[in-house]
Order: structure tokens, then sequence, then C-alpha cells
């Protein structure tokens, strides 16, 4: 990446502006959307050296970000299986199974609806609960003798705190409970770090949703509290 590149990224994000001089046009322009970044390692992919170093991002940048996910393509029988199940199930043009299972699920239109109305209407409060278990989560990462010192910073906190709002507003309440803070642990869980709880070798390329939410929400809520 280039620098010029790179200070214009952490403008976008850090100041939710970006500057534009450009035929005879100078200007600031608002950036207050959603950022996606996608980019691979320079080489091969290094797993005992930080995603810093591996991407030649440094940590200032990639703090920057709420969810960092790395997408390792390691020899996996499993996970093998699973993607060859699935590409060879989609040639099956005639796969009553199929339809059924697409049946249950709601169309594009009516979940870009469903988006749309709990972002304009809801607008989520932190409960007393869900502030406790953000912040014993935050301390305790800032305790850790083996965390990331470019992830366990104040945005982290903010990170948090945005993703159990995204959560509220997707369950449709207007109060983020224990749960939505949970939840956004366990994806700052499977970022940019190797997780005990979403996944054993830190890919989260090979994470699954689990089958019994609310037992995994109670699993967690007992280790925060302990």
């Amino acid at each position: 990446m280039r620098e010029h590149d790179r200070a214009t990224i952490h403008e976008a994000m850090e100041q939710q502006t970006i500057s534009v001089a450009k035929a005879g046009l100078v200007t600031t322009l608002n950036t207050r959307t959603i950022v996606f970044g996608a980019t691979n390692p320079k080489g091969h992919y290094d797993p005992d050296q930080p995603l810093s170093v591996n991407t030649a991002l440094s940590g200032p940048l990639l703090s920057r970000f709420d969810i960092v996910l790395v997408l390792l393509d390691t020899k996996n029988p499993e996970w093998d299986a699973v993607v060859s199940s699935h590409i060879l199930s989609e040639a099956e043009y005639e796969n009553s199974k199929q339809d059924e299972d697409l049946a249950n699920i709601w169309p594009l239109s009516i979940l870009r609806w469903y988006i749309g109305y709990v972002k304009k209407h809801f607008k989520p409060v932190l409960t007393k609960e869900a502030e406790k278990v953000m912040s014993s989560y935050y301390q305790l990462q800032r305790r850790s003798a083996t965390h990331n010192a470019a992830r366990t910073t104040v945005r982290m906190l903010e990170s948090l705190i945005r993703l159990a709002q995204a959560h509220a507003r997707l369950m449709f309440r207007n109060e983020v409970t224990r749960l939505d803070a949970i939840a956004a642990i366990l994806c700052i869980e499977s970022s940019m770090t190797i997780s005990a709880i979403i996944d054993s070798i830190g890919n989260a390329l090979h994470s699954n949703f689990t089958e019994n939410p609310d037992q995994e929400c109670i699993l967690a809520n007992t280790l925060l509290t302990l």
C-alpha cells in the first residue's frame, strides 16, 4: 500500500472526512459510512508473525477496523468436505431439499427492508448489565500478558459498543442487553486473535455458527463473571 493511500484511509476512518484537491476543486467530504477492506499477505502467511507484519499494515490502522478476520486456506479434511459438498449441491438444479430450505429463508428484498427499518427506527442505549460485561472484558484484555497491543486500545471498547448496538438493532430492541454485549465480544474474539471461543486455530474461515447459541451465551457469561 502506498503511503498516500494509507494516509487517506487514516483520515477517512479517524476524522470521518476525506480531502479532495483535483481539477481546481479543493474541498472536504464526509465519509460517515461502513468501510470494508480486503488484503492479501505479502507472500506466504506466517501464523507466528503479527497480522500487521503479514499484511504490511500498521497497528494503528488495523485498530480502526471493528472486526478483522483472518481467512487461511489450510488443509482441513472436514472443511474441504463441506466446501466440495456445497459446490456439488449447487450444480443440482432439481434438488427438492434445497428448495425446501430456501422456502424458509427471507427473500433479499425483505432482508433489505428489515435492515433499513431497524437502522432508521432503533437507537439502542446501553444497559448497566451490558456496560459491566463489556467493561470487564476490556479490562481483562488490558491485563492479559498475551494481548495484542495494537488491538487492546480504547478503540476496542468503542468497537464493542458499536457491535453491541448493531446486534440490538437486529434483535429489534432499543436497549443493549447482556446478550448483545456477549455477541459483540464473540465477534471481537474471532477478530485478529487466536480464539478459544470461536476456533482453536484462529482461522475465521473454518468457524461455524453454533448449534445452541443460548447455551454458548450462558457459558460465555459465566466465563466473563468469573
